[in-house]
């Protein structure tokens, strides 16, 4: 359930929470009209860009590993790639593998 409380003449949501109250940052207003800064930030820019810097971490670890994937499955192709691959890595022979 949450609660409205005016503080300072600005009206605030809380929500009671596992670890206290939390302020909620509706995407309504009370008319009913869509408050277009808290549904695409969160309330606040600092929200906006810490699950922004976030989210571009995550989609370039991933695109980082699928790529790291695609070019060693292009070095076992046949052994012409797989010799390249060698050189380019810096290894003459794979004896170590064994």
């Amino acid at each position: 359930m949450i609660e409205k409380v005016v503080i300072n003449n600005e009206l605030l949501h809380l929500k009671k929470g596992m670890f206290g109250w939390n302020i909620v940052y509706p995407w309504k207003n009370e008319d009913g009209t869509i408050n277009w800064f808290n549904l695409f930030t969160g309330g606040s820019w600092a929200n906006f860009f810490l699950w922004l810097f976030i989210v571009v971490i995550i989609v370039g670890v991933v695109f980082e590993y699928t790529s790291n994937i695609n070019t060693l499955i292009g070095c076992f192709d046949n052994l012409i790639n797989l010799e390249n691959c060698k050189e380019a890595f810096g290894g003459s022979n794979l004896n170590w593998i064994r």
